[in-house]
């Protein structure tokens, strides 16, 4: 017995399936799915991230737009215009209306009017001159407002100083009926109100701000960059751009190495930009720490796995090992081995099969010996019978001389058919001979039956010369004829037999049909015959069951015997065979 490799042994084909099997396609499903959930969360989540800066965007914009809309309601009021184009108006009237549209407003802190007469300021007061508010307007002729970046302010509160960042919108006041400029219009709203609006969108992992046309901060909270530009940053020509196209989305790009992005939405009111800028890693952050969970929840499901496979594979392959180290010394010869397995499966059964075809080696080792030694003495018997043949042909030539010298032909002849059967029959050591050798047999056979019966029957040979050589099993027409004059000859008529035989349609088979015009067999005697052929009976009383089995035994179980017969009319027996000649076997087997 050959020694099994350890890449060819069981344990290591259970370990290879484990590794390629189970835990690969789980590694690579992980892989898969990780990835495809990864996609999908990152989606989702910059549509989410996206979504709330629209909506941020959205809200402030509906601010300054409902601020716009109060200044256009100012600049409509009949009165105020009235006031502002009659020089002669006291200040104190001018400063009375400008406080109640003030105090009409939470969210405005100032409101400033600069004409040539004066400057009027209620709310803010502010350290810094307004006069460059109304130069730059100057220039203009209608009364469109304009929004002005966030500006450091000191404003005088009491007997100090605060700072304080103010962003404005100015208009020209107008009067639209005879399209004067009586002066300009300015309202300070503080920078906290915008801070206020997107602080829901502040977190750790990013910045949130509000720029302006330019590019400039109006609104961050870190109060030291209001006012600066991010003209430098990597996305800032990018939003330029994007902007042109659409009024909201997100700009991917590089910052000291980390991929961020920058999500982004316009005011309509002033074409200000709201923008939240985010490191991707912090804004996947939950997904890859579900991610790393995934990881480690797959290295632990392969692992314990792996274990398991390996736990199960010493379980099964411990007990066939004993096994075949037991069934190592009964190839050597030891009988006595009997193997023995402490387990309960189907490894145990085998256990108890292996002892129990070893006890049957034994037996049947045993009854070799036996079967051997009393075949030796069978074969001793043999050689001692082989005298009676020859001393039997002696006799018989010696009985058949004194025949011819008394005149007794026909004992004569019935002696020498009977040498020629007994030569064919003990001198023949093949299993076949030919159909011409069968047929001399069948003729000397008859010989002997014609004295038996005085000459009552005839039999007529009509096999075809070429079909002489094919092979057939030797010795197995003989019982068929004899069935055939024994049960025959008891129909008052003279009995005739006919053998003839010919080729089959598929040219591989051949038939030798025997008939004769006999009684037939009655139908119970005949489904007992057929009966006995079926079950290879050794009882069966006409022999056929002898022919049947060797036919079957020599030539295949789809040749051997029918019998074709009806009880008044006559019995045909058809007998099967394969087409052998002696030229295709070169005669070996005969």
């Amino acid at each position: 017995m050959r020694k099994i490799k350890f890449y060819n042994s069981l344990r290591f084909q259970l370990i290879i399936i484990v590794v390629f099997f189970i835990i690969i396609p789980v590694l690579v499903l992980f892989t898969l799915l990780s990835n495809t959930v990864k996609d999908t969360f990152n989606e989702k989540y910059s549509a989410v991230a996206q979504q709330s800066i629209t909506e941020t965007g959205g809200k402030i914009n509906y601010l300054l737009s409902d601020i716009e809309d109060y200044t256009t309601t100012i600049l409509a009021n009949r009165t105020f215009l009235d006031m502002v184009s009659n020089n002669k108006t006291p200040d104190s009237d001018i400063n009375e209306i400008l406080r109640g549209f003030l105090a009409s407003r939470n969210d405005i802190d100032g409101i400033s009017l600069i004409n040539t007469k004066s400057t009027y300021s209620i709310g803010t007061n502010k350290t810094t001159p307004l006069i460059s508010i109304q130069q730059m307007l100057s220039e203009s002729n209608d009364s469109r407002p304009v929004w002005l970046s966030t500006v450091k302010q000191n404003i005088k509160i009491l007997s100090g100083i605060s700072t304080r960042y103010y962003f404005s919108i100015a208009r020209n006041i107008i009067d639209f009926n005879t399209l004067e400029n009586y002066g300009t219009l300015d309202v300070d709203i503080e920078e906290v109100l915008l801070e206020q609006a997107y602080e829901n969108l502040i977190a750790d992992d990013g910045e949130v701000f509000i720029i302006d046309a330019n590019g400039t901060i109006v609104s961050h909270p870190d109060k030291s960059k209001i006012g600066k530009t991010i003209d430098t940053s990597p996305y800032y020509q990018e939003l330029k751009l994007a902007k042109l196209i659409k009024t909201s989305g997100n700009i991917p790009f590089y910052e000291d190495g980390q991929e961020e992005i920058a999500f982004y939405s316009e005011l309509e009111t002033n074409g200000w930009h709201i923008i939240k800028t985010i490191s991707k890693n912090d804004l996947y952050a939950e997904i890859t720490q579900i991610q790393s969970f995934f990881l480690i929840g797959a290295g632990i499901y392969a692992t314990l796995m792996l274990m398991f496979i390996l736990g199960l594979s010493f379980q099964y392959t411990e007990p066939m090992l004993k096994i075949i180290h037991d069934l190592k010394r009964v190839e050597k010869g030891d009988l006595t081995v009997r193997t023995k397995v402490n387990t309960t499966n189907e490894i145990s059964e085998l256990s108890d099969s292996i002892n129990n075809m070893i006890g049957e080696m034994e037996l049947l080792i045993d009854k070799l010996v036996t079967e051997e030694r009393n075949k030796r003495e069978v074969e001793l018997e043999a050689l001692h019978a082989q005298i009676n043949p020859h001393f039997l042909y002696n006799t018989l030539n010696t009985i058949k001389w004194m025949a011819k010298i008394q005149g007794a032909n026909s004992v004569s002849n019935a002696i020498v058919a009977l040498v020629k059967l007994l030569r064919i029959s003990i001198n023949i050591s093949s299993d076949f001979i030919t159909l011409k050798e069968e047929m001399e047999y069948i003729q000397n056979y008859v010989v002997i039956q014609k004295l038996r019966f005085n000459e009552d029957f005839e039999i007529d040979y009509q096999i075809p010369d070429e079909l002489m050589d094919l092979l057939l099993p030797k010795l197995i027409l003989q019982p068929i004829i004899e069935n055939s004059i024994i049960y025959g000859m008891e129909n008052a008529e003279k009995l005739a037999i006919i053998i003839e035989s010919f080729i089959e349609d598929n040219n591989t088979d051949y038939t030798i049909r025997i008939v004769d015009n006999g009684p037939g067999i009655p139908e119970e005697v005949l489904s007992q015959i057929s009966k006995d052929i079926n079950v290879g009976s050794k009882f069966s009383k006409a022999g056929l069951n002898n022919i049947s089995q060797r036919i079957k035994l020599f030539c295949g179980e789809q040749y051997g015997l029918e019998i074709l017969t009806s009880e008044g009319n006559g019995t045909t027996v058809l007998v099967r065979l394969p087409i052998k000649r002696l030229d295709e076997i070169g005669g070996s087997n005969v």
